[in-house]
């Protein structure tokens, strides 16, 4: 399947395309970002099933199974480490102060 996508992260300025082709087998990169709990990580994805409106990628290390849309190319799903890397740091720099924890009386 193509997919036109910005090869730019920042998406703003530049209005120069690439074709990006998904493939059964291809390495795609997730920038897991969930900043309610902390979690701010890159996992090594493996494209499992390709469809029109959707695809599927399975993480190589505990097998579980992400289903994507192609608006998430560039924002959350990157061809290239260094990429999903970027928005995962920057998230981290930026991320809310969480509130501290709650102490109750045991009874």
């Amino acid at each position: 399947w193509f997919c036109t996508v910005n090869n730019n992260i920042d998406n703003k300025y530049d209005n120069e395309s690439e074709q990006l082709t998904i493939n059964i087998g291809d390495t795609l990169y997730f920038a897991r970002i969930i900043p309610t709990v902390g979690i701010y990580n890159v996992l090594d994805l493996k494209v499992r099933t390709v469809e029109n409106d959707y695809f599927v990628c399975i993480d190589k290390r505990d097998k579980n199974a992400f289903l994507f849309s192609y608006k998430d190319i560039n924002n959350t799903i990157f061809q290239y480490r260094k990429d999903a890397l970027l928005k995962v740091k920057e998230a981290e720099e930026n991320k809310p102060k969480l509130q501290s924890e709650t102490y109750y009386e045991e009874y």
